[in-house]
């Protein structure tokens, strides 16, 4: 069993991330307990109100954080993390996560940043006090004491040119019959480099996915790629497949427009993902409904209510046209 580290897409200032575990592994909330590999201590809360980043507090005493929510999706389990853990744990340490009685050691990868000044879970928001700056008085400079510059004889740039050209040319030559000497006691053209191997005929580039038979077929294939394909290979497939009036890729864009809900494997470990717009979410949830989606039904309603008394015009429109 094996747990990995991949940073929260729509926290894009830091501190939020989640941990994939296999699926089915974990009940329906968990709590977790991080210990320094090293050091064998355990990290404790921050004895401050905020989450200040470093300065981690490990202690002998075990401490459990949570409990969190598991998500189940795309075949594993995910748990989202927060600044608690995350403004704590320098990168490349070497950790060890208890989760649900399971032990996973793992280096905490660079991709994960913290957030600073985060609020401490239960903790009170500290508004910072702005403490106005005192311009320092300007003062005119000292006068500045007259110093006489040498005039030394200077070269003719026109001599100076017209001899560095005599070198290069002498140098040229010299290569030149160098060249020729070589071809003659040796012969023959120079054997070519090899050209690089042509990569481009892997699974997971758009021309084989998109010769598989259907969106279902395409959308499977490009979820067990995970890191190895390009967001833009998969938004190209979405696209199409959402222009043919797939009611999947359909519900998919919606939810990558929806904060209030995430497809990991798309845009957690893919790193597909959009600004939050609940206009277009509810848009493509109607469309895919439309096309036949049970699942859009609910992500629909959850998106109007969100629209619910908007002044926005765009959102104020999508509204009255999706959620009426």
């Amino acid at each position: 069993m094996s747990l990995e580290l991949h940073a929260d897409p729509q926290h894009r200032a830091g501190g939020y991330g989640f941990l994939e575990l296999p699926e089915r592994s974990l009940p329906e909330t968990v709590k977790i307990a991080v210990q320094d590999a090293y050091s064998e201590r355990w990290l404790n809360p921050s004895p401050e109100q905020r989450v200040t980043v470093g300065e981690a507090n490990w202690q002998p005493e075990r401490h459990a954080f949570g409990p969190y929510q598991v998500l189940r999706h795309d075949c594993a389990d995910w748990v989202r993390i927060g600044p608690e853990i995350i403004n704590k744990i320098e990168e490349y340490t070497a950790v060890r996560f208890e989760v649900n009685g399971q032990t996973y050691n793992v280096v905490w990868p660079d991709t994960l940043s913290p957030l600073a000044g985060a609020a401490a879970l239960g903790g009170l928001q500290v508004t910072p006090q702005v403490v106005p700056v005192q311009e320092p008085e300007l003062k005119s400079p000292p006068p500045q004491e007259h110093v006489e510059i040498p005039v030394t004889k200077s070269v003719s740039p026109r001599k100076e040119r017209s001899s560095k050209r005599w070198i290069w040319i002498l140098i040229l030559l010299v290569v030149l019959g160098a060249a020729a000497l070589a071809w003659k006691l040796f012969g023959g053209e120079p054997t070519p480099k090899a050209a690089p191997l042509d990569r481009s005929d892997t699974a997971c580039n758009f021309e084989t996915l998109s010769a598989l038979p259907d969106f279902d077929a395409r959308n499977a294939s490009m979820r067990e790629c995970g890191k190895d394909i390009s967001p833009d290979v998969v938004l190209r497939i979405i696209e199409d497949a959402s222009k043919a009036g797939n009611a999947d890729a359909l519900l998919l864009f919606g939810t990558l427009y929806d904060e209030d809900e995430l497809d990991p494997r798309i845009e957690v470990l893919i790193g597909l993902t959009f600004a939050d717009d609940p206009a277009r979410a509810v848009y493509y949830y109607a469309q895919a409904q439309a096309a036949g989606s049970k699942e859009a039904g609910t992500r629909l309603e959850g998106a109007c209510k969100r629209l619910t008394g908007s002044t926005q015009t765009l959102e104020k429109g999508a509204f009255d046209d999706f959620c009426g």
